[in-house]
């Protein structure tokens, strides 16, 4: 009893309240380590934010490849011309300066704008375009062209040979 009198009188001491006061908040030591973990987590984190935007860009560059063959390899098999109409953004037509809309022959890009030049390769050659329409022949042969293709602050090119209809996406990086 008298151990229990003495634990109570030592927990009623002044010293003991003040101790328990300062218990109740974080120490800077404390904060500044839980800082820097999220200032970790952010540097890790905003690297994949930004290059969203360049996934898309590659995305659409592909699907632009992919669909440019397509129209390619389908004009030789069939043995008839094949053409593909490519859209660039924010581009409004009526129904009678539409090709047929099948999947197959429409590329169209809400982010990507769109520069054309027949067979140059200089900057100052590339006029913008809404709009162009890649026809492809049985024999190989093609419209071509270089198109300059641009989202914000990244381009790149598609060469399309006029003789062979080869196809050669590039990005600037790469150039």
């Amino acid at each position: 009893m008298a151990r229990m009198a003495i634990v109570a009188a030592k927990a009623m001491t002044p010293t003991s309240l003040s101790s328990a006061s300062s218990q109740r908040g974080f120490t800077l030591l404390e904060l500044i380590l839980v800082m820097g973990i999220v200032a970790l987590a952010a540097a890790l984190v905003a690297p994949n934010l930004t290059s969203l935007d360049s996934r898309n860009f590659d995305a659409q560059l592909r699907d632009l490849g992919a669909q440019l063959n397509y129209a390619r390899r389908n004009a030789i098999v069939s043995g008839q011309v094949s053409s593909i109409e490519l859209r660039a953004q924010d581009v409004q037509t009526t129904d009678a300066d539409t090709i047929q809309p099948h999947a197959e022959n429409l590329w169209f890009s809400d982010s990507i704008s769109l520069a054309f030049s027949a067979d140059d390769r200089r900057e100052a050659d590339y006029e913008p375009i809404d709009s162009l329409v890649v026809s492809f022949y049985p024999e190989g042969g093609t419209t071509g062209g270089r198109l300059r293709l641009s989202q914000e602050t990244q381009r790149a090119w598609v060469a399309i040979d006029s003789f062979t209809g080869r196809i050669t996406v590039s990005r600037e990086d790469e150039r």
